[in-house]
Parts: structure tokens; C-alpha cells; sequence
């Protein structure tokens, strides 16, 4: 399949761009965020290494405020779920790794820019955390085998979570 190379947002925060233009997925996210919190509670109940990697995969991210509010919700829940668990079994933690994907010609260098601002304003002890951007159509080379997914958009987007060493996956 011939990956798609005109179709993008538009980049940065201006009036036009993606970034000032998501309202919809915010809400989608906003609406969503009771989900999320509970599939990444029920990931942390089923680890028994003492330390363990959380990988989640935000296909088709682009740019802008949603994508930072995604890695936002999933730092705060990751953290709340390690708080908990803490108390019980002292010297637990959980690593997350976080796989930002969209096309090439969308603006990664806005979100790297602003994962510095998503640092200061979280203000409090987070899980340790790594992003990577990763440019191409998901259509291409992505799956995971025996996973279904939904989603709120008309375009097919998903975001995955899933422990290394583990054949549980949880679709958001």
C-alpha cells in the first residue's frame, strides 16, 4: 500500500492548524478518560515484576493539545495505580514508554517542544517516561496479532496498552 504523503494537518498552533482545531477529539478523550484509567488499573493489578515497561502506541496522534492530554492521562493514572500499590509492595515501578505515530509531514517537532510543558505543569512525582515519534502511515508494517480495535473518529485510531512480557492488551 502506497503510503498517503499529501494528506496532513496543518502544522504549529496558528489559527487553522490541528492544534487549535480538535475540539471533537478532545471531548473523545475527555469522555473516554474513565476507560483508560480502568484498563491501565486492571494492567497494574496483573504485574508481578519489580520493575515493568508500559508501552502505549497513540496511532494517527498528530499534533497539538490532545496528544499531550493522552500522555497527560496516562502518566496520572499510571501514578495514581504505582501510589496504591506502593504502600503494599514497596520498590514496584513501572516504566512507560510512549509510540507517537502520524505521518511524516505532521508537526512532531510542536509536541516534542511541548513535553517540556507537560513537565512543568504536572507539578508532582511521575512514573519514569519516554517518548518516541515514530512517521508513517500505521496502514503500513503495524499490527498486533490477535487484537481488535474500535474508534471515535472516522479514521481508524487506536491507542494500545501493553506489558512487556505479557500477552495482555488493552485497546483505548
Amino acid at each position: 500500500m502506497k503510503e498517503a504523503s499529501g494528506v496532513r494537518m496543518l502544522t504549529g498552533n496558528g489559527e487553522n492548524s490541528y492544534a487549535a482545531n480538535s475540539r471533537l477529539q478532545e471531548k473523545a478523550i475527555l469522555e473516554t478518560r474513565h476507560v483508560l484509567r480502568k484498563a491501565i488499573e486492571d494492567l497494574c493489578t496483573l504485574l508481578s515484576a519489580r520493575r515493568s515497561t508500559m508501552v502505549v502506541a497513540d496511532l494517527g496522534c498528530s499534533s497539538g493539545p490532545n496528544t499531550l492530554r493522552f500522555i497527560s492521562e496516562v502518566i496520572s493514572a499510571v501514578f495514581s495505580c504505582t501510589r496504591t500499590r506502593r504502600s503494599e509492595d514497596e520498590g514496584r515501578a513501572v516504566e512507560v514508554q510512549f509510540f507517537l505515530n502520524d505521518l511524516p509531514g505532521n508537526d512532531f517537532n510542536l509536541v516534542f517542544r511541548s513535553l517540556e510543558q507537560l513537565e512543568d505543569l504536572s507539578g508532582k512525582e511521575t512514573p519514569s517516561y519516554y517518548v518516541a515519534g515514530l512517521p508513517r502511515s500505521y496502514y503500513r508494517n503495524f499490527s498486533l496479532p490477535g487484537v481488535s480495535t474500535s474508534s471515535t473518529r472516522p479514521t481508524p485510531s487506536c491507542g494500545a496498552l501493553r506489558f512487556r512480557r505479557s500477552s495482555q492488551v488493552a485497546l483505548t
